[in-house]
């Protein structure tokens, strides 16, 4: 084969195998794959996700796979349902973009069709991951504003992502692998900035996961049948990298390094680019014992990349743009709400009706500053009637690499989020289910547990 990113991945992939991966990042893809799994139940009674559910019956019936908290579906229809709950509530990990939501959809779904073991599944999520890792990683650290190019680089690099993983339970070979990551890079959707960042209404949480999940399936079964795909997608003076940032890093694709063993996971219900100044918040609150009527202004810096994405010029009219609002959630924390909830963007107009919310919300003034250049980080200053200015700055917010959600904790979030949907006994059982994936005889048994309850 020609020598290309794709080509690297797939030769990647090619040596990937149980014995090859770090117990650590085995480890961390089993936590993936019951965080993801926690945010697809929590997002099946949600009205979007009920609308959603119906559009797929009219248009893609079938009776293949299971959906998370609402029965079986065919095979694209049950990975897009999934991945679109799963996304709702901007609850699920950071790890190379928002690489699992669109792998753990694509693997589960293909992998249930296909009968795989638990072992089969894990490894294809690591393949799935260290993909969208790898990909991610090359750019990321130079791309273009946000403005400039109109598009946020999830949609490709998920898509890649999760032809890897289905590659893998296909046992597609080397070059099927690299034509099935170029076709799904080809087939990825455009991503559109003003979907997710600005006015998306309910279309957002299609676009992180359930459209890459989809690509992906697609893409490898596609290249199983012989379908080859664009090699230098990725590199050529037309490509990804060209369109998305200044200039890219080779040396990702040779990387010893794993991008699980450095997890990003989301404690809050909102956009992560908003954690690490929620987080100053939150903490100067309970330390001072600060009163929402003791507060005059409150300024924010955080990098200036982010600012199109979270500074709003207006009060939230959709969940998702609430979910996206740095200064109506900051008030959030500002009033002593705690951790980020969904109800705080569901119930975002009861919410913004109350004064304390509308008086904070107007107080917050959210400024770029050069020297910050990762989104996990962020200074803030309140100042107020009387006392000194409270500061605080925050490079590690709840859930980054540098400051991770242990299993204790994410088996905590899981159990919040599944039982109110499937009862105790179901969320207990499949914990149990969880614990010991590898001895999994077929993953056919995990789709039944995640569906509606009493299904199983």
């Amino acid at each position: 084969m020609i020598h290309t990113p794709i080509t690297r991945l797939a030769e990647f992939l090619a040596t990937l195998s149980p014995e090859s991966v770090p117990g650590e990042v085995a480890a961390q893809a089993d936590l993936c794959l019951l965080d993801t799994l926690g945010c697809m139940i929590a997002g099946a009674e949600t009205q979007e996700a009920q609308q959603l559910l119906r559009a797929e019956t009219a248009t893609n019936p079938g009776d293949i796979c299971s959906v998370a908290g609402g029965g079986r579906h065919s095979l694209l229809g049950a990975a897009r349902i999934n991945a679109y709950q799963g996304d709702i509530f901007e609850l699920n990990d950071l790890i190379a973009g928002h690489a699992s939501i669109g792998n753990v959809a694509a693997a589960l779904a293909l992998g249930e069709a296909r009968g795989v073991s638990g072992s089969a599944l894990r490894i294809a999520l690591v393949a799935g991951i260290e993909t969208s890792g790898r990909i991610y990683n090359a750019f990321y650290p130079y791309q273009k504003p946000l403005d400039e190019v109109g598009t946020v680089s999830v949609g490709l690099v998920s898509s890649v992502g999760a032809a890897a993983a289905c590659a893998r339970l296909l046992n597609l070979t080397m070059e099927q692998t690299a034509h099935a990551l170029a076709i799904a890079a080809g087939w990825a959707n455009w991503c559109p900035a003003e979907v997710i960042f600005g006015d998306g209404g309910a279309a957002k949480p299609m676009l992180f996961g359930g459209l890459p999940a989809t690509s992906g399936i697609s893409a490898a079964l596609a290249a199983a049948e012989g379908m080859t795909g664009p090699l230098h997608i990725l590199d050529s003076d037309k490509g990804y990298f060209a369109t998305m940032a200044h200039r890219w890093d080779a040396s990702a694709f040779e990387t010893s390094d794993w991008a699980l063993a450095a997890p990003r996971r989301k404690l809050h219900a909102c956009c992560g680019y908003i954690h690490s100044a929620y987080d100053s918040a939150e903490e100067l609150v309970t330390r001072s014992g600060l009163k929402p009527d003791e507060i005059t202004s409150v300024i924010v810096e955080v990098p200036p990349y982010i600012i199109p994405a979270i500074r709003k010029a207006a009060p939230p009219t959709t969940p998702n743009e609430a979910r996206f609002h740095m200064q109506y959630m900051l008030a959030q924390a500002l009033a002593g709400a705690g951790p980020v909830t969904p109800r705080m963007s569901n119930d975002f107009t009861a919410e913004f009706a109350r004064p304390e919310i509308r008086r904070l919300t107007d107080r917050v003034t959210v400024i770029g500053a050069e020297d910050l250049t990762q989104y996990h980080q962020s200074r803030l200053t309140i100042r107020r009637t009387a006392g000194q200015d409270l500061t605080a700055a925050n490079n590690a917010p709840r859930g980054t690499a540098q400051n991770p959600l242990d299993r204790q904790a994410l088996t905590a979030k899981f159990i919040d989020l599944s039982t109110p949907v499937l009862g105790e006994s179901s969320t207990h059982l499949m914990l149990d289910y969880l614990t010991d994936l590898a001895l999994a005889t077929s993953v056919a048994d995990l789709g039944g547990m995640i569906q509606a309850k009493g299904a199983y």
